[in-house]
This record gives C-alpha cells, structure tokens and sequence, in this order.
C-alpha cells in the first residue's frame, strides 16, 4: 500500500472484544473494515448489520486473508488460536494487530516474532495500558527526570467477573486460554516494563479461590514478584472474581518522586511528609482512573488500535512491537513456571 493511504483491515473473531475493535476500525477515518471471519458466521454477520453494510462475512480466516484489499488484521480469536492466526497473517504480508496474549505457550510466541520478522510485517501488541493517560503523564516526569530513579514499582488487576457468565466455559480452560496471569496480568507486566525495562527474575504465588459453575484450571489469584535488570523491584497482582468493582492500579515510587493512581508527590514539594501535609499533592483527573469500559477516556483500545492503523499507513515501527509482546509473555510464563515448581525464575527475552 502506498505510504499516507487508507488501510484495508480484516477482523478475525467478532465476539465481545473483536467486535469492539471492529467497531473502533470503523471509526478511524484512515482505515476501512473489509471483512470479518468467524467460525461462528451468524456472529460475524450480527456484527457486520450493528456496524454498517459492505463488509464480508467469512467462516473461514483463510478466506480474509487471501484478499488483496486487506493490508493488516485484527486478531481477537480465542485465545489459543493467536498463534496460527498470527503466523498464518504474517505469512499472507498482513501487518498485525494482536490481541493478548500473544500465545499460550512460549514456543508458539517464538514462532510468531520468527514469521513477523521474516516476513518483514508489522505486529503491535493490544496491550493498551501504556496509553492510559495516568501511564502517559507518569511516563513523561519519568522523562523528565522529575521521579528519580524508579526504585519499586506495583500494578494490580482486580476484576470482578460474576462465577455463573459463560464466559468461564472458556476463560478458565488452560487448553483453550491458557494462564489467567496471561490474559489479565499480562496488562500489568507490560505497564512495569514500560517504566522498569526488563525482568531479571520473577517469583510467583497463585491459587483458585473463589467460587463459580465452572471450575478455573488454571488460577483466579496470584502474586507475582519480580527484580528488574535496573535492580528496581517489582509486584504485580491478580484477582479474578472478588467482590469489588474493576481496579487496575499503579504505583511507581522514585528516588524523587512518587506516583499512586492520580496522586502524585515530588521531592520539589516543601513539606510534603510533615503532619497535616498528607494532601499535599498533585491530584489528577479521576477520570484517568483506569476502568473497563469501552470509550472512556481511560479506557484506550481505541487509541492503542489508531495508533496502529498510523503504524501501518506511515511505515513505522510500532512502539510495542512482537519482541516486546514475547518479552511480557516471557514474564508470564515464568510466573508460572515459577508457581508449580517454588523457584524463581529468568525470563527467557529477545
């Protein structure tokens, strides 16, 4: 395609989190939704009549693929399918936006980096944390040089999903899903990365603790410990199923600076740790609180998708990129490993 012109896009899976990036494709003014395939056609083509006609509905992904006017993929299939739907994009020359996780084993994310990088494609992560507004303003006085050197860093994912949704039919299945860690933690590995660089070790507890009609296989709770190359330490939580409303949090505590959700305190601040002072801080929006709800100013599937879409129509690298989604996924599986067998853990990295 030619460099500044509209990007073809196809969509693989139109369930709830596809069709929201469906949705999010048709309202970029550089992109054009040309078609959808999902084994389920009735759900592709439910899909295609809330959205706006001319898109084409296929039960096959290879029939998306071999159209000529489809530039890149969005790929939101179940979560097992990533790897053969991504590998299979790559070797059509589709750039590729990628759900997490990126696989459910680390061979599979292996695979995929190596057909990206043969095939000279782009591939972006959906890991779209990075661009919560929180994360940009924190990642800009990082910048800046106004935290200091980070010395701890934490990020938490809380999310109550009710134990009778269909949803855990599949969700808790480890063949079908893999790891909760991947699917709701992976968000928080690659918000710590963002700020702390790479993982040197990471140590894990985890369980299933909470209740619902079909049992998790894999866990709903975990505790994930890690030490950063930069010698910062790190911890990110997992809880998947209490009683309290979405909670994803950052905490970033510098040699100069400190950051907790949207307060934040500088070294520059007089007083800041005297009695009384305690709201001495800088508050920012509440509505930069992360949530979980789709349009939200927040909420940024929509920004991590356009940013792609720019990737794709003004040649450029994606800011988080195949390697970078195999270096999170690497953390993931070494929380694992590092649960069943009580070590801790190196991530393998590229």
């Amino acid at each position: 395609m030619a460099i500044g012109s509209a990007v073809g896009m196809g969509l693989a899976g139109a369930g709830w989190i596809g069709s929201h990036h469906g949705h999010n494709v048709t309202k970029n003014p550089h992109a054009a939704l040309v078609a959808v395939a999902d084994p389920d056609i009735g759900k592709a083509r439910a899909f295609v009549e809330s959205e706006c006609s001319g898109i084409d509905c296929y039960p096959e992904y290879e029939d998306l693929l071999a159209r000529t006017d489809v530039d890149a993929v969005v790929i939101a299939s179940p979560n097992a399918m990533h790897a053969t739907h991504a590998v299979a994009a790559a070797q059509a020359g589709k750039h590729i936006y990628l759900e997490k996780p990126m696989a459910i084993t680390l061979d599979d994310c292996r695979r995929v980096v190596e057909a990206v990088r043969k095939a000279s494609v782009k591939c972006a992560m959906g890991y779209h944390r990075r661009l919560n507004p929180l994360a940009q303003y924190a990642k800009q006085l990082q910048s800046e040089g106004k935290l200091g050197e980070i010395v701890l860093a934490e990020s938490e994912y809380i999310h109550f999903v009710p134990g009778d949704w269909d949803i855990w039919d599949w969700l808790g299945k480890e063949a079908v899903a893999g790891s909760l860690i991947h699917a709701g933690t992976g968000h928080n590995i690659d918000l710590l990365r963002f700020f702390c660089g790479e993982v040197a070790e990471a140590s894990c507890f985890k369980d299933v603790r909470m209740p619902r009609k079909s049992q998790v296989e894999t866990e709903d709770l975990a505790i994930i410990n890690l030490r950063f190359d930069s010698g910062a330490l790190g911890r990110a939580a997992l809880f998947v199923g209490p009683i309290t409303p979405f909670t994803f949090t950052l905490r970033l505590y510098g040699t100069k600076g400190t950051i907790d959700g949207n307060r934040v305190w500088l070294d520059s601040m007089p007083r800041f740790a005297d009695p009384g002072h305690e709201a001495d801080f800088i508050e920012l929006p509440v509505s930069w609180i992360p949530d979980n709800v789709q349009g939200g100013v927040s909420e940024t599937w929509d920004k991590c998708l356009n940013e792609f879409i720019d990737d794709v129509r003004l040649d450029r690298e994606p800011s988080n990129d195949a390697r970078s989604g195999f270096n999170t996924a690497a953390v993931c599986f070494a929380a694992v490993q590092s649960a069943s067998d009580g070590s801790v853990v190196k991530p393998e990295r590229l």
